[in-house]
């Protein structure tokens, strides 16, 4: 960059103050200026960017001074002159190359700089007050489509800080990105409703279809929210001065939203951006749907992954709440859907970080009184067997929660309580031989490695896991367990109190608890831990020995 700021301030004080036209020569030299040197690598607290800020601004009020001057709207064909309409073509293709500019520098620009934010505010702000002098007449509505699409292909271009694998979500942090959502798109409802139309028009183009679904982690960054123009509680504001009353087709923005989100799902998604969208599907994806049922196929895939894909996870899990919101409000049917439900539980799901959502849906699912029994005794049965080898926060979430399926299905109290394994005082001598014998051969008849639930012969088995919890190592889990024990008195336990126990708030549950008396230790004092701690390599009988014998 050659013109130092004073110099750029002289030239845009004579622009903006004077309306000769000789003078306009002058805006392709500030344009020629607006060049990022090569291999830079940054620009923050650098002479070079304050420059080009100040010069981006700077054309701005240039063009905003031309446009109040009217040198930047055809005029009527009444009043149309040839000399007018020259006049105003040129200026118009000095305007569009200083639009190019700044999209030049929002789209190829690497790193993280104020420049790029700068550019996105300013090209917004021109679009802004082509909404006024760009309409067919005076006070018509209209929305400058055009240049908003070549906006998106800036955006979804660009690099600047991007490192779309480091984020968790598997979203983009691309620093326009995230300015451009918090600022613009979250805020306007016509933002909202032209980025939808013409993202769509672009995803139908083969030019651009490659980069809008490569680059998903951006479009993850732009829809994450609760703000969207559909919604029913969404108080957005209006971006243009008058826009068209198409913005208020719900409808339409609901198909092209739609169009889009589906159009992206079959693009090429990692398993961080796969399991981020499963995770908003039913609440931020599903109501702004126009036929929500289309993503069946979606659902179903992501579901049946668990049997086909070792590493798909959890994804099955996070699947299980958009399959819940198509079957209660669309009537889907899946088949089998409790045989894939009992699949998904095994080991590792006491362990996932979504395992309280699992939990909340599955008690949904087992709610009803129309299930059978033996597919209800199996879900419980196989859940008792894996607290065999569940960390203690997950087993105090297995254990209410088997308690609220018992009382829900009596039929399955005969796994606690079997009469057949019961003595009574009445019983004849060959009654109680009988007796003994059935319980020295007793074989537990569930079948764990039985995929279908009506097939496990788990109502013909006993709920001996949960009698070894009664004498687990960790307190709170063997006084829990205890609840087997004694009458069923309670109707039921809230299992909100159980779904997020970890770890963490087991020892602080612990470590925080007031005792009534004070436990009464005794301990023996040791001087060494070996017989030979003295150094001497030789084994010592002086002082008092943990380990007496055990040289080291």
């Amino acid at each position: 960059m050659v013109l130092l700021i004073s110099e750029i301030k002289d030239i845009a004080k004579r622009l903006t103050a004077a309306g000769d036209r000789k003078q306009y020569n002058s805006i392709i030299k500030l344009i020629n200026e607006l060049v990022i040197p090569e291999n830079v690598t940054q620009l923050e607290e650098d002479e070079t960017e304050k420059n080009l800020r100040f010069l981006v601004m700077s054309l701005f009020h240039i063009f905003r001074k031309l446009f109040s001057r009217g040198d930047l709207t055809l005029p009527s064909s009444k009043k149309s002159t040839l000399e007018k309409e020259q006049f105003v073509n040129w200026c118009r293709k000095v305007y569009e190359a200083f639009k190019t500019k700044l999209l030049a520098i929002i789209s190829d620009i690497p790193f993280e700089t104020s420049l790029g934010l700068d550019s996105l505010d300013v090209y917004l702000q021109l679009a802004e007050l082509e909404s006024t002098h760009f309409a067919s007449e005076k006070g018509a509505p209209f929305f400058p489509n055009k240049t908003f699409r070549k906006l998106i292909i800036a955006l979804w271009s660009s690099n600047m800080g991007e490192i779309e694998d480091v984020k968790s979500s598997g979203a983009s942090e691309n620093l326009i990105i995230v300015e451009f959502t918090e600022k613009y798109y979250t805020k306007f409802a016509d933002i909202q409703y032209y980025f939808q139309s013409e993202f769509n028009q672009l995803l139908e183009d083969p030019a651009y279809q490659d980069l809008l679904l490569k680059n998903v982690g951006k479009w993850l960054a732009l829809v994450n929210h609760d703000k969207h123009c559909s919604s029913v509680d969404a108080d957005l504001e209006i971006f243009v001065p008058n826009p068209p009353q198409a913005i208020e087709n719900e409808s339409k923005f609901k198909s092209n939203f739609e169009k889009n989100w589906l159009s992206l799902l079959n693009g090429q998604l990692s398993l961080q951006q796969y399991k981020s969208i499963l995770l908003i599907l039913h609440k931020r994806i599903i109501p702004h749907f126009h036929t929500p049922t289309k993503l069946m196929d979606f659902l179903t895939d992501s579901y049946n992954l668990q049997s086909s894909n070792k590493n798909a996870g959890v994804v099955p899990i996070l699947a299980l709440n958009g399959l819940f919101e198509l079957m209660k409000r669309f009537n889907l049917e899946y088949p089998n859907f409790y045989m894939k439900l009992y699949q998904i539980i095994n080991p590792d799901l006491m362990h996932v970080k979504y395992r309280a959502r699992f939990f909340r849906l599955m008690d949904v699912f087992l709610s009803s009184t129309h299930l059978s029994a033996h597919l209800v005794a199996s879900f419980i049965k196989k859940l008792a067997r894996l607290t065999l080898e569940s960390p203690p926060s997950a087993i105090v979430t297995v254990i209410p929660f088997i308690y609220n399926l018992i009382r829900k299905h009596p039929n399955c109290m005969i796994m606690l309580h079997n009469p057949a394994f019961i003595s009574n005082p009445f019983q004849t001598p060959d009654q109680v031989a009988n007796l003994k014998t059935l319980k020295e051969n007793y074989v537990d008849p569930f079948d764990v490695h039985e995929s279908d639930p009506e097939l496990t012969h788990a109502l013909d088995s006993s709920l001996w896991e949960l009698a070894s919890l009664m004498e687990h190592y960790h307190p709170n889990v063997a006084t829990l367990a205890k609840i087997f024990a004694q009458p069923f008195k309670k109707l039921s336990y809230n299992m909100e109190d159980f779904l997020d126990w970890n770890y963490d708030s087991l020892l602080n549950a612990e470590s925080s608890r007031k005792l009534k008396t004070l436990p009464t230790l005794e301990f023996e004092a040791f001087t060494n831990v070996f017989d030979n701690e003295d150094g001497d390599g030789e084994a010592s009988s002086q002082g008092n020995v943990y380990l007496p014998g055990v040289a080291w």
